[in-house]
């Protein structure tokens, strides 16, 4: 690749420097831990005995959570109910040292919540308490002179619009929060949801998986054919996607085969996976999004960004539940390999 590891840690000493607004879909995360040794005698399902309960942000909200543990500062935007769990989001984001002065609290609907339960280890079921109806006009228009008060009063370098379909998102209000952040140069980035494909442009980045990238693309999915260049089923993909949207960057992720780097008029850039062993993928987009952001800012190559946003979801998906990946794990990881 030309680029050792070491060569990237500059770069990651920088991300400190740098301030990022994440908008959209904000959730509560709650585990329950527990061990199974038998079976139930009412239905054939594992009996967990909890040992103990867990909370952290999920959806935007982990994705603020990223740019803080990576060395950022970051402001959550995006709605939640006027109820205990929107406090307990609250609670954990501070935590974390991200700003939560932007979640618009709303009486007509819940604090969406993920509750995933775990027997030793592994997961066992979730369940989703969630409201996915747009939200009214007036809650929209709250969010958005929120994000105004953000970038008027802070130098947010870089907005993340992270759409979970959980009812923040509509396309114009998309288009909207994409006009106000490229109108004083900030860089806006996309996780883009596939029942969304809307017809908004000029995003700077966006970093779908493979399936959500057949989806917006309108693609009949097909399965993964190594190496990338013979996948031309996912080659066409991206040079679709990089049209319809008018992005200057596409980052997809493959899983295990690493990720796929389109930029217009350029050979694709082929990211081989950095994960040692895989516990749980759950919240790995939100890693990449962030770090990918946060070395853009730090002025890396777009090469270099997914290098180093591949190699936080490799961090990321070697442990359990949604986490934040730190700055000392990558700076760790960058000085004991060489790409």
């Amino acid at each position: 690749m030309g680029v050792s590891d070491r060569d990237l840690l500059p770069c990651l000493s920088r991300f400190s420097g740098f301030s990022v607004a994440v908008m959209g879909d904000v959730m509560l995360d709650q585990y329950v831990w527990g061990r199974a040794s038998r079976i139930s005698q009412e239905a054939p399902v594992p009996i967990v005995c909890v040992e103990r309960d867990t909370v952290a942000p999920g959806g935007a909200a982990n994705v603020a959570r990223n740019v803080c543990t990576l060395g950022g500062r970051a402001w959550a935007l995006g709605f939640v109910g006027a109820d205990e769990n929107a406090e307990r989001l609250r609670k954990t984001l501070r935590e974390t040292g991200t700003d939560v002065d932007g979640l618009v609290a709303l009486p007509d609907r819940m604090t969406t919540v993920k509750t995933r339960v775990l027997a030793n280890n592994q997961q066992v079921v979730r369940i989703d308490r969630e409201e996915t109806a747009p939200a009214s006009a007036s809650a929209v228009e709250r969010l958005r002179l929120e994000l105004l008060k953000t970038l008027d009063r802070h130098a947010v370098g870089a907005v993340i619009l992270e759409d979970y379909a959980k009812g923040v998102f509509s396309e114009g209000f998309m288009a909207d929060v994409a006009a106000l952040a490229r109108q004083r140069g900030i860089l806006v980035a996309l996780d883009p949801h596939p029942s969304h494909p809307f017809n908004v442009k000029g995003m700077r980045l966006l970093t779908p998986n493979r399936a959500e990238a057949f989806a917006l693309a309108g693609v009949y999915y097909r399965s993964a054919v190594r190496p990338l260049e013979k996948d031309t089923a996912l080659l066409d993909v991206g040079a679709r996607l990089l049209d319809l949207w008018e992005t200057e960057l596409l980052l997809i992720t493959l899983g295990a085969d690493g990720m796929a780097l389109f930029t217009p008029g350029a050979e694709p850039v082929h990211i081989p996976t950095r994960a040692r062993q895989v516990f749980d993928v759950s919240g790995a987009g939100d890693t990449v999004i962030a770090a990918f952001v946060m070395a853009l800012l730090a002025g890396a190559t777009p090469a270099d960004a997914a290098r180093l946003s591949n190699l936080a979801a490799g961090i990321k998906v070697g442990k359990i539940g949604t986490v934040g990946v730190h700055m000392a794990e990558m700076e760790a990881e960058l000085k004991g390999h060489d790409a």
